[in-house]
């Protein structure tokens, strides 16, 4: 055996090691995916995971990595969906087209409102973002002519890539698990980045960045546009996914489940946000006779996060693996035999 193949040898050793858990948990992931596959209802569920892992994932980077908390992500998600629908159903635009237009038109009114929004902070930006979310669903609700109003639009054109017809739920999870994939791995490269640094810089002491010479306002309004992106991509994926919109969709409550999925699986991490969209869809379909208590449900969450899971499922995994970790090096043998 020669040296560079012992190398190769000690380095996948080393890179399954250090990354078993996760390999694991990915290996698991795509088998109760193909399984679920299999069937309309639970394709639907993964659908739904998927588009609500992108709405998080912006999210994440606004609120876990800035610091900037929204409570108004359905106003945006509700511009994406919209946007896309009266698009690729009035106008004929191709469907993969307009659901990039109606995130990057969701983008423009996340810079508008990042605006003032950079200048307040706490409970005086979470009415901003609350007022906002309130200002889409007025206007989607009572503008019959354009957005059908309370009755909303019907009939959203299916989705085609190059002739293939995205009809099923089965044939559209690959489109929104690709785009959900991209949108993961740009968060990394982002949080990676000089960009992400000055995220960080920004959450920890907005004063003490701007000493450094960091532009916080300019940091602050591109976390919001990269969060009203993903919410309005998430959005338009939606309407394309359900063909049928209403301003129903679009209520506070949406914005609660996004923040609630958040805190869930923990904020500033890579899979807080797939964990957390995971765990309250499946709870919410399997609580749907307590639809009328979902803003209740949702608080308790919140509440529950708050005081037992601080840092969110994520921060649970990593206390109980370090835990496991500690134990198993104390018993772990000394050089002479005895327990170190």
């Amino acid at each position: 055996m020669n040296q560079n193949t012992v190398l190769t040898q000690q380095k996948g050793a080393a890179f399954w090691k250090k990354n078993r858990l996760s390999i694991i948990a990915i290996a698991v992931l795509c088998v109760a995916a193909a399984v679920m596959l299999r069937t309309r209802y639970l394709a639907m569920i993964l659908d739904f995971i998927c588009i609500y892992t992108i709405a998080v994932t912006g999210l994440d980077l606004l609120f876990g990595y800035t610091g900037q908390v929204s409570f108004g992500q359905a106003g945006f998600y509700a511009i994406g969906a919209y946007t896309s629908a009266l698009l690729s159903k009035n106008l004929g635009v191709p469907p993969i087209l307009s659901i990039f237009i109606g995130a990057l038109l969701a983008t423009v009114f996340g810079v508008i409102i990042a605006f003032p929004a950079s200048k307040l902070v706490k409970h005086f930006l979470s009415l901003l973002t609350i007022a906002f979310g309130l200002m889409v669903y007025t206007f989607v609700n009572s503008c019959s002519a354009l957005t059908g109003g309370p009755s909303g639009i019907t009939g959203i054109p299916k989705v085609s890539i190059f002739g293939l017809e995205l009809g099923s739920y089965q044939s559209y999870f690959w489109l929104v698990a690709i785009l959900m994939v991209l949108v993961l791995i740009t968060k990394k490269n982002i949080i990676n980045s000089r960009v992400g640094r000055a995220f960080i810089a920004v959450r920890e002491n907005p004063h003490a960045a701007a000493g450094m010479g960091i532009n916080v306002a300019k940091y602050k309004i591109m976390a919001f546009a990269i969060s009203a992106f993903a919410a309005g991509l998430a959005g338009a994926l939606y309407a394309h996914m359900i063909r049928f919109i209403s301003p129903d969709t679009f209520t506070k409550d949406q914005s609660n489940m996004f923040m609630t999925m958040l805190l869930f699986g923990g904020i500033a991490t890579m899979s807080g946000s797939v964990i957390g969209a995971a765990a309250i869809t499946v709870m919410t379909e399997l609580l749907q006779q307590f639809a009328a208590y979902q803003t209740l449900i949702y608080a308790v969450l919140i509440l529950i996060v708050l005081f037992l899971l601080p840092n969110g499922t994520v921060g649970l995994f990593s206390k109980l693996k370090a835990a496991v970790r500690k134990r198993g090096q104390k018993r772990k043998p000394g050089k002479e035999g005895t327990p170190q």
